[in-house]
């Protein structure tokens, strides 16, 4: 039996995914191989859960424990698990985990910089432009650099938590105070993508090579798949997509990409637009995607003929006990 921690809360809007993603991992997890222990993070620090109570620890003490863990399922979304924060701790400690190292985290957390990233990298992204924290937008240079509609989203969060469409130029100095008022790592307005959306979860294979899962569509009424449609039910998720086979191995063919560019590991997933097989775009990569019993990735998974707990023992094997 081997000792794991599984890292769950956050300090952010997106705790509450946290947690259900957690309890997703401790619900399916191959209790016959592995033992787990929930450890939550919030704004008081660091609690494990033992026999239902909140005992407070660090990871020094973690890493004392006679548990011998042999590392951590990290299953927190915004920060500090999806911006770097937490990994940058677990890595300076040579305590392994499931997810790339800081530096990618960080990256993939920052859309205006991970937009700028792939774009120097030649994958296709939608035009966009930073607005750093306290710089003056110039909503007319804006609208013409970018056109209408477009969108408006904070640099650092996750969610859709802050994202607006923006249909006229009243709307966007409104739209660009809301996503100033969610962080403070500036705003990125981007030019509005043609197409349908489409998402294709990247785990490793068994030998640890990355490999795309079955691409899903997603479909909603609303004005974009924001945390209404994520959450409250207001979107239709098609898994497998039904579109021809060509269309869904570059679909998969430009997730893979995204993946190893920025230097992902273990889990993560890439949402794109797509108006045909050769007309691609990239919206977004989540290095930390939603992992609750309703979430993508493990419908596309089952799609794949994978059960949660092979899921699961997938990535722990390819990413906590395989370090190669």
């Amino acid at each position: 039996m081997q000792s794991l921690v599984v890292f769950t809360g956050g300090t952010s809007g997106e705790a509450v995914i946290s947690r259900k993603s957690a309890a997703m991992v401790m619900a399916n997890i191959d209790r016959t191989r592995f033992a787990p222990t929930l450890v939550h993070i919030n704004e008081d620090g660091w609690f494990a859960e033992v026999d239902g109570e909140l005992i407070p620890t660090d990871l020094e003490q973690l890493m004392a424990d006679s548990a011998n863990y042999i590392g951590a399922f990290v299953m927190v979304h915004g920060t500090p698990g999806e911006d770097g924060k937490l990994q940058a701790e677990l890595d300076a400690a040579g305590f392994p985990h499931t997810t790339g190292n800081a530096e990618a985290i960080a990256l993939t957390f920052h859309k205006g910089r991970t937009m700028d990233f792939l774009r120097e990298r030649g994958l296709p992204v939608a035009e966009s432009t930073q607005i750093p924290a306290g710089a003056q937008a110039h909503e007319a240079d804006l609208i013409k650099a970018l056109g209408l509609p477009c969108f408006v989203k904070p640099n650092e969060t996750g969610s859709s938590i802050g994202i607006s469409k923006v249909t006229s130029k009243a709307e966007l100095g409104p739209a660009i105070e809301a996503a100033r008022a969610v962080g403070g790592s500036g705003v990125v307005v981007e030019s509005m993508l043609l197409g349908r959306e489409f998402t294709s979860g990247i785990i490793p294979d068994a030998t640890g090579a990355p490999m795309a899962l079955p691409v899903t569509e997603i479909r909603t009424h609303r004005a974009f798949f924001d945390y209404e449609a994520k959450y409250a039910g207001e979107s239709e998720e098609i898994t497998p997509a039904n579109i021809a086979p060509t269309w869904t191995e570059k679909l998969q063919a430009m997730a893979k990409k995204v993946y190893q560019a920025t230097g992902m590991r273990g889990l993560a997933r890439v949402d794109m637009m797509s108006e045909g097989p050769d007309q691609i775009h990239i919206i977004e990569i989540n290095s930390v995607p939603g992992f609750s019993e309703a979430s993508i990735i493990p419908k596309q998974a089952a799609a794949a003929g994978l059960s949660k707990q092979d899921l699961i023992t997938r990535i722990i094997e390819q990413t906590l006990l395989n370090q190669s």
